[in-house]
């Protein structure tokens, strides 16, 4: 099914978010369907698809290089995210000895939880590497599993498509965890999000809108989560991919984005329809 949008060209990476630890290794079924194509991704609480959060299945997404791109995946251990973030920007960047000085693109990373947190341990040091015009979002997942070649146990699974694409981030703050937040104020601000998300596409269409929230905002929704999920797809063509899942914490960083810690922040990925030239 993820294959059927891309119109016959092959995947050149395939994102894989699983709700939970799946008992078997899912990732050669993958590449025995697909061929061998490059994976990163990772287990964790639930995965949003066009129903809501569901707490078993995979959220796959295949993607292709456009013209004149190239993609890279990664998955690296180490004593802390610090170290696993930078040795998967420094295995990524190794695929591209013709890159601009700094790649220009979006990130996604998914890590292990407990090893520190996704802006200040993960994010800070990456961007030394990858330069700040790879937009990247990391996730602290909710389960200790991710997905992706490495010669130890990974901490981290990176992928990064370079090239001048069209992307726009989008940052809902968080709030503080001793209080209970309005939902309303948080449904809006989910909104908002995803508005600036889709504006910074330029007027581009939208191929494919990604939602990363914290588990702790999605807790505060309660029954107002469903309402939150009907007002983000709500901004956008019914035909649009609209899917994401949840993590124990997320951050970004990126045109208009900075890299926050924060409580019960929720982070939009919308991502346009061509490279630009």
């Amino acid at each position: 099914m993820a294959r059927t949008g891309l119109h016959g060209a092959s995947p050149d990476l395939v994102l894989l978010v699983t709700a939970g630890v799946p008992a078997q290794d899912v990732v050669p079924l993958i590449r025995g369907v697909l061929g061998p194509v490059g994976v990163a991704g990772g287990a964790t609480s639930a995965i949003l698809t066009h129903n809501g959060a569901v707490t078993a299945g995979a959220l796959v997404i295949c993607l292709a290089n456009g013209e004149g791109a190239v993609s890279g995946v990664a998955a690296a251990g180490g004593n802390d995210l610090t170290e696993a973030g930078q040795g998967a920007a420094r295995l990524i960047l190794a695929g591209w000895p013709f890159r601009m000085r700094y790649p220009r693109g979006l990130g996604l990373a998914f890590v292990k939880p407990g090893f520190g947190t996704p802006a200040e341990a993960f994010l800070q040091p990456w961007r030394v590497l990858m330069g700040p015009k790879m937009r990247t979002v990391c996730s602290v997942l909710s389960a200790p599993r991710v997905y992706g070649a490495s010669t130890g146990e990974p901490l981290a699974s990176a992928a990064c498509l370079e090239a001048a694409y069209s992307t726009g981030l989008g940052y809902a703050e968080g709030f503080d965890g001793r209080s209970a937040p309005d939902s309303h104020t948080l449904i809006q601000g989910s909104v908002d999000a995803t508005l600036t998300a889709l504006k910074r596409l330029e007027g581009d269409g939208a191929r494919l809108l990604l939602v990363i929230e914290s588990t702790a905002r999605h807790r505060a929704l309660g029954a107002a989560a469903a309402d939150e999920w009907a007002a983000i797809k709500g901004t956008i063509d019914s035909r649009t991919p609209c899917v994401g899942w949840l993590c124990d914490h997320v951050a970004a960083y990126g045109r208009g984005v900075r890299p926050v810690d924060a409580h019960g922040s929720l982070v939009v990925v919308a991502l346009g329809d061509t490279p630009r030239r």
